[in-house]
This record gives C-alpha cells, structure tokens and sequence, in this order.
C-alpha cells in the first residue's frame, strides 16, 4: 500500500474522470453505456428470456462489470467482450482454446484465499520463500503473472491503437478514446516534463518504475476493483428484488418515467452464435442509438436509489476491516484513549452498517429505510455508510460504479422480471472482497410486455 503522500498524487492524477460531474457528462461514457447495454446485454437477455433459459448472475454481471471499466479505462475499441464471450485466449498471446472470460474468472478467483501473507507478511513471505518454504502455492504466483501479462498487453495494445498514424487518419469520434490510460499517460509525461515545479516533483518521485509497468499497475489496480465489487452488489440487487416481485413491479413503473425510457424493442436478432475472434463487435460501430435517459435522470429516482443504498448497506461487496496507522502521538479514537503510536487500527463496513441504533432491524434488507428517513436521520445513516469507505482513501471509483450499477439496473428491470432458480450458497462469505458462498445466482428472465405491462400486473401483490 502506497503511503500517504504518494497515494494522494496518484489519486489526483485520476480523480477528475471519476468524479460525478465528469462522469454524467461524458461522451465517453455516454458511448460505453450505449454500447455494453443496447448492444450487447439487452440483446443476450431477450435471448435467455425467449428461450427460457437459467442464468448465472453472478458470472454474467461479472461480465458486465469488467466490460464497463475495461472500456472506461482502455476505450470500446481495445476493452474486453466478455459480456458476449468473444475476448479469445489467442488475440492476447493466449492459446487455451476457451473464452478468456472463463479463463479470468478462474485465475482471477483461484488467487482469494491466498491473499494475507502477501499482503500482511510480505517480507516474512519472501524470507521463507528465499529458504524456499512456500507458504502460497506455485498456481498463484502463475495466476498473478498471467493478469499481469494480459494487462500489460491491452496496455501495449492500447498505446500502438492511440499512437498509430494510421488508426489516427481514421478520425474516430471523441468517445472511443480510452478515458483512464490516457488520464493517467498525460499526467505522467507532464509530471516527467515539468519535473523542476514541487507538485509535478512530486508526482514524478511517486512513479519509480518505468512509465510502461507504471500505467499498468495502475490500470490493474482499478480493473480489480471496479469489476469485482461491482458485480457482487448488482448480483445481491437481483437477488433480492427476485424474491420481491411487487417491488419489482414498483420500480418498473418509476423506471417507466424516465424520458427516454430504456425499453428494449430487438430490430435484428439477439445475439446467440460467437463470432470468430477479432470479429468486429457490433456496437463498435460510429454512431450508437440515442434512446439512453441522462444519467442525471436515473441517479434522482429516489426508489432505484434506495434500493442501491441498502444493497450497499447489507451486502457490501467490501466488508472487510479497513486498517489505518496512528499518528506519532498518542490518539484517542472511538472511545479508546491512548492508543499508542503507529498502531494498526481498523473499522469494517460490516459492523458498521449493523448499528441498530442507526439502523433499526439492522439484517433486513429495508430499502424503506432511505425512502422514510428524515433529514438528520438519513445525515446519521451516512455517516456511518462506509460501502465506499471515507478520507483520502475512499474509493476513487465510486461514483462510476453507482452510475454503472444504476444503469444495468434500469435497463433490466424496464423489460424484464426475474425469478429465483437456484439460491443455494447466497449468503456472504467471510473476508475482505466477499460474494456468495456458493459462488452463483441462478434466476429467469421474463419478458415485459411493453405496451400493456400485463406481467408486471401479475407481480402486484406477490411476494
């Protein structure tokens, strides 16, 4: 973990393409949206709905999570398919022969419980390591060296598409530039250039490393976090608004008020073959649909909101401990008085969205609870509210991920209802970055009539 310091010059670096302002108004992502919803996700859902099929949710919003941020960090051009499964091993110097998506998936996963002694014991793990004990085995280090040759791939790839004077007689439109790479390569190259000035001084000093592993570390570190825990809360959303069909039926129609709305009417086909690899997906092409309502719009709509809220209460995707260090002084800190000098402390997104006090009935899943709150008492349910945690280290991509998850939401529950298949295994699991125990969500998607709204009817009064 980077220090203070050097973490917040990172952190600046990047914070004004995350932050609510520039996010609602971005053609980049206004692009990003059109494409990963229009194109891609509602195409495959008509799919599952007409053939009735059971469907992971939990591999599928994987899917959609790592779409958005790929195309955010890298652009729509070079960001992953993983939504339709057409990223291949073998357009990455890969040759397993499956979709690299079920490859990530795996090697990404298998990597979990073997995190505390890299992270909480790094030099005593690499002083056993050097006596050669391992206390990780061989298959994560494997594992950790594949994402990182396939980051610093799409990272190559990405510069040689931005650099080619070839690709740039093209012409492509503003929204196709990967967004974050190119934050963060101008940001470097200005830091590198204006190095004799204190703060470009400082920025220079806080990248050591080569400017190439650099950018890839960097973009590594938000493509981790921006798809997992992005999946995780749209996975737990689904869940309970599956075994809530009323709700269900109440959020459509204040979905139903958004101008434009985000029904689905299929002019072609929904997509159901693969394509060869490097095939061009379709909505990669110059000029996307305009029937998306502004973000602006979908983040007001107070039960939508509500409902993220609490899943982000109940199921935060991190519920683990947060831990700081003491100052060089004696600290008093929630009650607890001299607390010594450099001492590691931390407080859990878990305990503290549990505070009856704050939060009557604390482990039901009430999104009530942010719809009847008062002022002062919604000012108290967010102090405690640490989803995202809080400080200088709060999560740089927060805003993107409750504008992505708003939006996914929307465009499910405007055309379809879903149905609990299979939640065996559901509940939490214990640790830092935690999905289900059972690792799936199966569900059904049902067709909404469009016009007449005859089985969201059905739903009222269901349970």
């Amino acid at each position: 973990m980077a220090h203070s310091k050097p973490h917040s010059v990172r952190k600046r670096m990047i914070s004004n393409v995350y932050s609510k302002f520039y996010l609602q108004n971005s053609q980049d992502m206004d692009a990003i949206s059109h494409c990963l919803l229009n194109k891609r996700l509602l195409p495959l859902l008509e799919d599952f709905a007409t053939s009735e099929a059971d469907v992971d949710v939990l591999e599928l919003n994987y899917a959609v999570a790592m779409d958005f941020i790929n195309a955010y960090l890298f652009g729509l051009l070079m960001g992953t398919d993983f939504i339709s499964s057409e990223h291949i091993d073998k357009c990455f110097g890969f040759d397993s022969g499956e979709p690299f998506s079920k490859r990530f998936r795996h090697i990404y996963h298998c990597r979990k419980t073997y995190t505390f002694w890299p992270q909480e014991l790094p030099r005593v793990t690499a002083f056993l390591h050097s006596f050669r004990i391992r206390v990780v085995p061989n298959f994560v280090d494997a594992a950790n060296r594949e994402i990182e040759r396939w980051c610093k791939q799409m990272c190559k790839m990405t510069e040689e598409w931005a650099t080619d004077p070839e690709i740039k007689k093209l012409n492509f439109s503003p929204r196709q530039v990967p967004v974050v790479y190119n934050q963060i390569a101008s940001s470097l190259a200005d830091a590198q250039y204006n190095s004799t000035t204190s703060n470009s001084r400082a920025a220079f000093e806080s990248f050591p490393h080569p400017t190439d592993l650099t950018i890839a570390s960097e973009l590594l570190d938000q493509l981790a976090a921006g798809h997992e825990t992005s999946g995780i809360t749209l996975t737990y959303i689904m869940h309970e608004l599956s075994k809530r069909l009323t709700l269900q039926a109440l959020l459509r129609t204040e979905l139903l008020t958004l101008s434009p709305s985000l029904q689905f009417v299929p002019t072609s086909p929904a997509l159901s073959a693969p394509k060869p690899p490097l095939s061009p997906s379709p909505c990669r092409s110059h000029s996307l649909p305009e029937d998306l309502p502004s973000p602006r719009a979908v983040d007001a709509l107070p039960l939508l909101h509500a409902i993220v809220m609490e899943t982000l209460r109940l199921h935060a995707a991190i519920p683990g401990p947060q831990p700081r260090v003491t100052p060089s002084i004696p600290t008093t800190l929630a009650g607890y008085t001299d607390i010594p000098p450099h001492t590691r402390v931390s407080a859990l997104p878990y305990t503290l969205h549990r505070n009856a006090a704050v939060f009557p009935e604390p482990n039901a899943w009430k999104p009530e609870r942010w719809l009847d709150a008062g002022k002062e008492e919604k000012e108290e349910m967010m102090r405690w509210f640490w989803a995202f945690g809080s400080g200088g280290r709060m999560c740089v991509g927060r805003h993107f991920a409750v504008q992505e998850i708003k939006l996914v939401i929307t465009a499910i529950y405007t055309n379809y209802t879903t149905k609990v298949v299979d939640d065996e295994g559901i509940e939490q699991d214990d640790g830092y970055t935690v999905g289900p125990v059972g690792n799936k969500l199966i569900l059904r998607f049902e067709k909404l009539d469009s016009e007449k709204g005859e089985r969201a009817q059905e739903g009222v009064g269901a349970t």
